[in-house]
């Protein structure tokens, strides 16, 4: 089985059996971004499961579907999925707003909340720039919650985007669905159901040792990581699924990106 993981440290507790306890020869972990993700998925036998983000899922429901609501959703606060401007927010009119290239729901969200929630729109969003030629810059992933504690130069305003679409709907947000291939044959499939829930199940009992490793990697404290994973929520419910049903309502209104 050809399994995409994200190099993001918000779905450890999906892998950490995977990586560190049980040897899975017949598993092969394949490191790659959203919107990366998202193109192999459009390839026949380029992969049979992962964490596929929301607008890419949209596009792929005809070969691939939900596994067992699993998901990366957040409670209130993404953490990691962060705007930086130069400006309030308010000002970003008319002004040039950069987009990480690493994304593919994160853009789409927050220019649902820049049009609808504040009105903001005639924006220009330039697709993986230099800091400096932009008036913001949308980052997702390590890179975001890094920048969240050690501040990005140059940019004054930090919005969390998670917390932004919380604060306007009183709903949690949905990132990405674990979705497998309707090919997949239903043993393997029930095997990677057991493997990823028994994951979720054990990564409490080593969340602090894990802390301590991310937190090296990337330069901050074990107590920030601890914190940020759990902002997260890995299992649908049924707030998660009224806040995608409200997304997608958002995402048909815009017609260069809705096709369906």
């Amino acid at each position: 089985m050809k399994i995409a993981r994200m190099p993001y440290i918000n779905v450890d507790p999906f892998f950490y059996t995977l990586e560190y306890e049980k040897e899975e020869p017949l598993i092969n972990l394949v490191s790659v971004y959203p919107r990366r993700m998202g193109e192999l998925a459009h390839r026949k036998d380029a992969l049979d499961a992962g964490t596929i983000s929301v607008m890419d899922f949209l596009k792929l429901q005809d070969t691939y579907e939900p596994l067992d609501k699993l998901c990366v959703a957040v409670k209130s606060k993404a953490g990691s999925v962060t705007l930086f401007s130069k400006t309030p927010l308010e000002k970003l009119r008319l002004r040039k707003i950069g987009i990480t290239n690493q994304t593919s729901t994160s853009k789409v969200l927050l220019r649902i909340i820049l049009e609808n929630r504040y009105g903001i729109s005639s924006i220009e969003y330039i697709d993986n720039p230099e800091p400096g030629n932009v008036d913001a810059y949308l980052f997702i992933g390590n890179a975001a919650l890094t920048y969240t504690h050690t501040g990005l130069k140059g940019f004054k305003y930090i919005y969390d985007i998670g917390e932004e679409w919380y604060k306007w709907t009183g709903l949690p947000f949905v990132f990405a669905i674990w979705a497998v291939n309707k090919n997949m044959k239903e043993p393997d499939r029930q095997r990677l159901i057991g493997i990823l829930n028994a994951s979720l199940d054990v990564f409490g009992k080593y969340e602090k040792s894990m802390a301590k490793k991310r937190a090296a990697e990337l330069s901050l404290s074990p107590s920030i990581i601890e914190d940020y994973w759990h902002l997260f929520i890995y299992r649908q419910t049924e707030t998660v699924d009224k806040s995608l049903e409200l997304f997608i309502s958002y995402v048909k209104r815009i017609k260069e990106i809705w096709h369906g």
